[in-house]
């Protein structure tokens, strides 16, 4: 829902798309993506171990 929201106004916005924002956007997207490969793995019993948990969360940022 929030993904959808934000395409809105990106839809509704005059934005100019450098490549700095390109770049932010698809970063944004790969961390998205990540966070839900790591809930898809928790849900099906495929759970993270320590050390994949610590390298994942080191690579997005420890935001999780």
């Amino acid at each position: 829902m929030a993904g959808s929201r934000a395409l809105a106004r990106l839809h509704k916005q005059q934005i100019r798309f450098t490549a700095d924002r390109a770049e932010a956007i698809a970063e944004l997207c790969d961390g998205a993506e990540a966070a839900i490969a790591a809930v898809r793995d928790l849900a099906t019993g495929s759970a993270l171990g320590d050390a994949a948990l610590a390298k994942f969360l080191d690579e997005n940022g420890g935001l999780l």
